[in-house]
């Protein structure tokens, strides 16, 4: 198979939102869920070309095109970049286990925290990022895999998009802070 038709295959499948499950107005109990296609078996290139240009003062290039393929839009990309550069210095095998007081991990690019997204809670008893087909089993540990990391983190932009209207929450960054 050429790049081109891997390339657009690992687009095609990291594209698909399905959408919420739930109402416009999910109940605390019930926190509203998208459902993405589950890719981990796609393949794909691990460096892919960004659809936009890169700014010179980029502090992680080489995500940028992986990020896009992740389903990240271009005006999302120098925040991103921001985020990655924050949270592991551009390195997807960052795997911080003592800085959270809950005893939970972060894992990969976007530090995505085990506890709130990949494990069991009471409202996903397979784990956030499982139910929404992000991940296909319990656990964290393909979020090492920087194509899985990002695509997590576009699912957790989203939802902290739709249920608190800064999609940047989880990482505690505010839209001025890039600017």
């Amino acid at each position: 198979m050429d790049w081109l038709t891997r390339l657009m295959s690992g687009v095609t499948a990291a594209l698909v939102v399905l959408g919420l499950t739930g109402g416009s107005n999910p109940t605390p109990s019930t926190p509203p869920m998208r459902v993405v296609a589950s890719i981990v078996e796609a393949p794909r290139p691990l460096s892919v070309a960004p659809t936009t240009t890169i700014p010179a003062a980029a502090l992680c290039p080489q995500w940028w095109g992986l990020a896009q393929q992740a389903g990240w839009h271009a005006d999302n990309m120098p925040t991103l970049d921001y985020v990655i550069y924050k949270e592991s210095r551009c390195n997807p095998a960052a795997h911080n286990t003592t800085l959270n007081r809950d005893g939970s991990a972060d894992l990969g690019l976007v530090q995505v925290n085990d506890r709130s997204w990949c494990l069991p809670t009471r409202w996903y008893p397979n784990g956030y990022l499982q139910s929404v087909g992000v991940l296909p089993t319990v656990g964290c540990e393909q979020l090492f895999d920087p194509f899985l990391n990002l695509l997590a983190a576009k699912a957790i932009y989203d939802y902290a998009q739709e249920t608190n209207g800064n999609g940047w929450q989880p990482w505690k960054v505010h839209l001025h802070a890039t600017s």
